[in-house]
Parts: C-alpha cells; structure tokens; sequence
C-alpha cells in the first residue's frame, strides 16, 4: 500500500487550526508544564513531529498521520515499548494514566509525547557515527534482531523489496544516468532469493534522521514506524547506505566494519550473497523514493534533495561494490 503524506506536515493531521489547543491539552494531560513555544519539524515524510518547550523541558510530540489508521499507532506504541524492554535507547515516553497513546477529542488526532534529545540526529549534524557509536548502534540492533514478539506487518512503500514496484513507477521520470544506474539495480536484486535469507524483527530504517548520539559513544533510536520481520541483511544496507554516508571508507569496507560489530555475525553464504545485492538496491531505493516526492508531490525540502544525491552517490559506490564482490566469488 501506497501512502501519500503531503508534504506538508500539517496538512497530514486532522484539523491542523486546533494545534495550540492540542499542544496545550497534550502538555497539560502528561503533566508537563506551561508550554512556552511549539514548531513543527520539516523533517520526515509520514507524521507530523512538533518540537514543544513547556515549563519542565523540552519534548517531542509525535501526532500521526491521517493515514495511519488505529491498530498502527497502537502497534507503534507497542513496538516502541518492547525496543525498551529490550534495552534499545529511545527517548521516553510521556503516558497518561498509564496510556502511551493519546487522543485528542476535538480534533480526533492520536499523538504520542517523548522526551527530546538535544544536539540533533545525524541528519541536523550534516554526519555520520564514530566507531564507538557504531558499535552501540551494533549492539542495539542486535537487540532488536533477537526480539521474538510477533507484530502484524505494516505497509512500507519505501522498504527495499518494493524496488521492482517502486522503478516502474518512477523510471519513465527519471533523468537518463539515473534511470539506467536504478536498472542496474533492479536486475541486480532480481538475484536474491528473500524466502531463504534469515529473518528478524528489523527497525527498518537506520537512517541518519532516526539515529541521534546522545554521547562521543553512545547513540539512541527513532521512529520504529515500519519495523517488520524481514532479512536481516535488510538492516545492514541500510546503516552502510544511508547512516554512514559521508564516511570515507568504501562500501565494501563499511560492510566489513558492520559486520565487525554485528552480535549475529557470520552471515550465512545466502547472506553474503545477498548483502551486496542488498545495499545496490538501498542505495536505489533512496533516490526513487525521493526522486517520487521530488518529481510527483512537489516536495522540495532539503531532506528531499539530500536523498537524491545520497542515492545518487551510493548508486554509483554499490555497483562498484557488487562488482568486487561478484569479481571476489569468480576468483574463490
């Protein structure tokens, strides 16, 4: 299923003119003080996360799209709170009379209050983790990985294995170097065989706008929105793609570090067969996906045009690195 957010974040709400009032009955119910000051963040394409200062501090409030119907946010909530029990770092959860999920009654919102972590994610800090916050990023997804619970699965247009999907749509549309960078892709995908890959509970999107250091060596997590059971690998390409851009160590080495650190390493062989093929398509599926804001919505915002050249970038390293990868195994 295909969610269209606009790409307006208020316009993802019901009854944005009730906003004022929803801040203030939402600070009031979790007992948060006076609020002082309430912006909008212009980051990500689903919810709508306001930044809210009260008497007591500063706190996030994460009020849910319009398309993201109940049994959703109840889910998140529940993803969320499993991730804690687990020992994952995510920022805490204000509850009212015991209750994570709010709802507003004048204007039918559900929301969601959390601490704020200062100092920006990695996405604000224009960077990317250093090796002991790797590791602790390694860790807490290993965390994640192990996590047993099972969660009904929630639609993720932008996941990796929607490539196919994603590419018919958005080819016709594309510039002619990207167009034949994200076939190569596709055809390289084509390759793996998902039912074999072992799977896991994954977050789904370690992305530099979802990891924050909250220390030189230590790292929290956010928005477990699309977290689902699906191959481990998954997870891998994505922090190689999209968190550690920047870094300068190739793909392959990048690769080779994460699975330094990783609690569940070694892969198995359909694994290591798979992962290259995995980040191709990452890296891919990161300049469709804003390449579709970009060309069909309109969105022009400077995380739009970050992605099309992150995807853009990783497109042209990815195939450097299926290419080594596919010249390694002929050599073996």
């Amino acid at each position: 299923m295909l969610i269209d957010n606009d790409p307006d974040p208020l316009r993802r709400i019901h009854r944005p003119e009730l906003l004022p009032d929803l801040v203030s009955w939402a600070a009031a119910r979790c007992d948060l003080g006076p609020v002082y000051h309430h912006r909008v963040c212009t980051v990500g394409y689903d919810d709508c996360n306001l930044l809210v200062e009260t008497g007591t501090g500063r706190y996030v409030f994460k009020i849910f799209t319009i398309h993201r119907p109940e049994p959703l946010t109840t889910r998140y909530v529940e993803v969320i709170r499993t991730a804690l029990a687990a020992g994952v770092r995510h920022p805490r959860l204000h509850p009212t009379a015991g209750e994570a999920l709010l709802c507003h009654p004048p204007s039918g919102n559900r929301l969601i209050v959390m601490d704020h972590l200062d100092g920006g994610t990695f996405l604000d800090r224009d960077g990317h983790p250093n090796a002991d916050q790797l590791a602790d990023l390694m860790a807490q997804v290993g965390r994640i990985h192990r996590i047993q619970r099972d969660f009904a699965p929630v639609p993720d247009w932008w996941a990796v294995h929607e490539i196919s999907a994603l590419a018919r749509e958005m080819l016709p549309l594309l510039p002619a170097d990207d167009r034949i960078q994200v076939e190569r892709a596709v055809a390289s995908f084509a390759e793996v065989d998902r039912a074999v890959l072992p799977h896991a509970l994954v977050h789904g999107d370690l992305t530099k706008a979802n990891v924050l250091p909250t220390s030189p060596h230590r790292v929290a997590i956010l928005d477990f929105a699309v977290a689902n059971r699906c191959p481990r690998v998954h997870e891998l390409a994505m922090v190689a793609v999209n968190l550690m851009h920047g870094d300068p160590r190739s793909l392959g080495e990048r690769v080779d570090t994460l699975l330094g650190m990783y609690p569940a390493a070694p892969l198995t062989p359909a694994e290591q067969h798979a992962l290259p093929r995995y980040v191709h398509a990452t890296a891919a599926m990161e300049l469709l996906g804003a390449a579709r804001e970009w060309v069909l919505k309109g969105n022009r915002s400077d995380e739009t045009r970050y992605l099309i050249r992150l995807g853009r970038a990783g497109l042209r390293a990815a195939r450097r690195y299926v290419e080594n990868d596919a010249s390694s195994r002929r050599c073996r």
